[in-house]
């Protein structure tokens, strides 16, 4: 096998070469990453004017339905309603939306996941496994990162018990509560995925073509965080621990060899986080738990306030403990992954 001329750089994060990257430098040479990240940029503007489209309609049949809705329409008719109160409202209609509308919203970032796959195998002309996306062991790594994100994430929360950033309230679920928790975990499978494919299957691999592997680690860690930007209750504390699960992430996908585990991870941790402990997910309130848990004011710097643990410091250690975990004890497996050829015009 050929070494490429990225080998001495990658060596020094341990990161390897796995032969998902070089299956992508063998069917691209790659752009410089000035120009990749201008791309990444079209290509994720265009998914969310798809996404946009996808979730209109049950967005407005929600809003349309709430309490506050038919206020404003009252106090509309009656020459009442205060238009300096217009934002507030909003913002009120939007806490009062059904889970059904915010399961739907989940399932819109299935655009997302169309354009990435549209440009990469239609304009690229790549294949799916230099995104992660192998043929093979996708089940068994799938389940595996499902186990993987629940133990982290439980961490978290077990941690934020321990310093008093939480307290418990018992357990709230009810037998009915199971068709709508269902959709909720197949609706954070597809918006978790949605992101890890963006980030980490595409734009990652994408400017580790050119460019060395802990390069395309810290750009696409970024780009991460930085999709986080505009959520309720962001602090810089927030930006870094979605930057930290970014770069988890990506080293996980790197000694797999494939994104399924990543996939799984961040789609659980999610649904642990809104739907299993009953905590905010990056600031948005799923409202529909099994176990009922509440932020204590006084106790931010652990818990995250608004911003939910994401942006509190119990996921900075666990992340960061997980981090070293992964890169300095684990050794890249390339798992589902075929082995590449070079082409002829890429060997002496």
């Amino acid at each position: 096998m050929m070494k490429t001329q990225t080998e001495s750089n990658d060596s020094a994060l341990a990161l390897g070469h796995p032969i998902m990257v070089e299956n992508a430098r063998v069917q691209g040479k790659g752009k410089p990453f000035w120009l990749e990240i201008l791309i990444f940029i079209l290509v994720f503007l265009i998914s969310s004017i798809i996404e946009s489209i996808l979730e209109i309609i049950p967005m407005m049949i929600g809003l349309l339905q709430t309490e506050t809705y038919q206020n404003i329409l009252s106090q509309t008719q009656n020459g009442t309603f205060d238009m300096t109160n217009y934002m507030d409202a909003v913002y009120t209609m939007l806490s009062e939306l059904s889970s059904w509308v915010n399961i739907a919203v989940l399932f819109s970032t299935a655009g997302l996941i169309l354009t990435v796959l549209f440009y990469c195998t239609k304009i690229e002309k790549r294949r799916l496994n230099t995104l992660g996306l192998t043929r093979k062991r996708k089940i068994s790594e799938y389940l595996f990162g499902l186990l993987i994100g629940l133990l982290l994430f439980t961490l978290v929360w077990g941690l934020n018990l321990l310093v008093g950033g939480v307290s418990y309230n018992g357990i709230i679920f009810e037998t009915g509560m199971i068709p709508l928790l269902t959709f909720y975990f197949l609706g954070y499978m597809v918006q978790g995925a949605s992101e890890e494919i963006l980030c980490h299957g595409y734009l990652c691999v994408s400017i580790s073509r050119r460019a060395p592997l802990w390069a395309g680690l810290l750009i696409n860690s970024v780009a991460f965080s930085l999709l986080h930007l505009a959520n309720t209750g962001v602090s810089l504390l927030a930006l870094l621990n979605i930057f930290l699960f970014g770069v988890f992430l990506t080293v996980y996908m790197i000694r797999r060899g494939n994104l399924w585990g990543a996939c799984a991870i961040h789609s659980v941790w999610n649904f642990a986080q809104g739907n299993l402990f009953g905590l905010p997910v990056s600031g948005i309130d799923s409202g529909d738990s099994v176990l009922s848990t509440s932020l204590l004011e006084d106790k931010t710097i652990w818990n995250g306030g608004t911003f939910g643990p994401e942006g509190g410091l119990c996921v900075t250690f666990v992340l960061i403990v997980a981090i070293l975990s992964i890169t300095l004890f684990c050794q890249n497996q390339n798992l589902g992954q075929e082995t590449y050829e070079l082409l002829p015009e890429s060997v002496g």
